[in-house]
């Protein structure tokens, strides 16, 4: 581990938790016997993350013909799979120790992502799940929120920077902390006991060395996350404004997904419209 990140570890102590909730809902999603009112009772002990499950069911997003007026209801059109994304994402939300307009950006990116994740999950021949793919999107920034909580105002002080002066996140986190975002989200991640593929994708997101290296199922969640954050970066999405130079198809990431270059704007297109639409997502 990075000794300063190590030194930053054993002196905070407002690192995120994962919700007990969000704990349990993930353990018995796995259980083929889990039934729907299984689940409902588990996340019905939470009213405002079953709350925002109820409100995202009925938003623009799923499109639904009529009201979705009980949570077994919602459980039941949108999947166990999906529900558990959404009560990840609902988590993620309750893990903000402040929420001004830092951690609104760091909300937008992280949502817009998953549904980005999530879309190009089911884009060719990729081979992740598309609640895996909305997961990883959603996640792979946890270190941001982290460091946020922590250290809120010398991590606004980064975010002023990256805006004023149009550096990337880990050349101003490096020179704050002596360590970036996805070292300490590993951390987190690893502390949340969430799967290995995932601490993977997180830590190594903005590594494209590693790719070469990762075993498989690793390196595919690894580039789907830079393809993610690439995608929202090339767009704007939490940030000043689009990077239209940033050449996506470029990236070992696009390569490893098995991505043409003919694949981009399509892509692109799928997050514009997330991002369009982000307005049901932002607010769970």
């Amino acid at each position: 581990m990075n000794p300063k990140l190590k030194r930053y570890l054993n002196k905070v102590s407002d690192l995120p938790t994962i919700p007990v909730i969000a704990q349990k809902v993930m353990q018995i999603v796995e259980k083929p016997e889990t039934s729907v009112d299984d689940l409902r009772e588990v996340i019905e002990r939470d009213p405002a993350i079953a709350g925002r499950i109820l409100k995202v069911a009925n938003s623009s997003l799923y499109g639904f013909s009529r009201s979705i007026e009980t949570l077994s209801h919602a459980i039941s059109l949108l999947g166990f799979r999906t529900v558990r994304s959404l009560v990840m994402a609902a988590s993620l939300n309750q893990t903000f120790s402040h929420f001004g307009l830092t951690e609104k950006l760091l909300w937008e990116h992280a949502m817009v992502s998953g549904s980005v994740g999530a879309a190009l999950a089911g884009y060719g021949g990729i081979g992740v799940a598309r609640d895996e793919g909305f997961t990883v999107g959603l996640l792979h920034d946890l270190g941001k929120i982290a460091l946020s909580n922590c250290s809120h105002d010398e991590y606004d002080t980064v975010i002023r920077r990256i805006y004023n002066e149009g550096i990337s996140f880990v050349e101003a986190e490096r020179d704050a902390f002596g360590f970036d975002h996805a070292e300490i989200g590993a951390e987190v991640a690893a502390k949340w006991k969430l799967a290995p593929g995932l601490v993977a994708a997180i830590r190594h997101h903005h590594d494209p060395e590693a790719l070469a290296t990762l075993p498989p199922n690793e390196a595919r969640l690894t580039a789907m996350a830079t393809v993610t954050t690439a995608c929202c970066t090339r767009l704007g999405v939490g940030r000043r404004g689009p990077v239209e130079t940033l050449q996506i198809q470029e990236l070992a990431a696009w390569k490893q997904l098995g991505l043409k270059d003919e694949d981009l704007e399509p892509v692109l297109e799928l997050a514009a419209v997330q991002q369009e639409n982000s307005g049901g997502l932002t607010s769970i």
